[in-house]
């Protein structure tokens, strides 16, 4: 609505040509334009799209609070986490611990956000073919970190129980921080 208020105050100050006249390109003038006051009184059109946003907890928390701030409500409790990380040589491994502590949360009706490929360190080592001689003849070995980041969120005591009594693979080194 603001917009077309606009347009028609700019083309009702236009002249219009006539049938017998040249036709030129309007000019428009200064007295054509709206007023300071008048821009001052235009709003900003919203759309009644709605999007939705992925975003990480802690942003998610945030929200909440000034959420919760705009509606006068009792600032909320920090929430519950479980960060779980993961890491292996070998990816099959990862993938099956990944599984089976995504299936013990979900069973116990905890959110769980992940799992979470995070890159893969790689370490590599040169050795020397032999050790006097043809030292342009050398093999590389490379071992490489896979690892995975997995947030519960909304633990309860069920939870926790069911994640102690899993029984992960060896190969698997497990970091867990509350």
């Amino acid at each position: 609505m603001a917009s077309s208020s606009i347009s028609a105050a700019l083309f009702s100050s236009l002249p219009v040509p006539n049938s017998h006249t040249v036709c030129q390109k309007p000019k428009p003038s200064c007295a054509s334009l709206p007023s300071a006051a008048t821009a001052l009184r235009l709003k900003p059109l919203q759309s009644s799209r709605t999007a939705r946003v992925s975003a990480a907890p802690e942003a998610l928390d945030a929200q909440e609070t000034l959420d919760g701030l705009d509606s006068g409500a009792a600032e909320m409790a920090p929430k519950q986490k479980i960060r779980i990380k993961l890491r292996s040589y070998w990816v099959p491994l990862i993938e099956d611990s990944c599984k089976q502590i995504m299936d013990a949360a979900r069973t116990t009706n905890a959110k769980t956000m992940g799992p979470v490929p995070l890159p893969t360190k790689k370490r590599i080592y040169c050795v020397l073919k032999s050790p006097h001689v043809h030292k342009d003849a050398r093999f590389h070995f490379e071992i490489r970190t896979h690892q995975r980041l997995i947030d519960i969120l909304y633990p309860t005591a069920q939870t926790i129980d069911s994640l102690m009594q899993l029984d992960l693979p060896a190969g698997v080194d497990v970091e867990v921080k509350l």
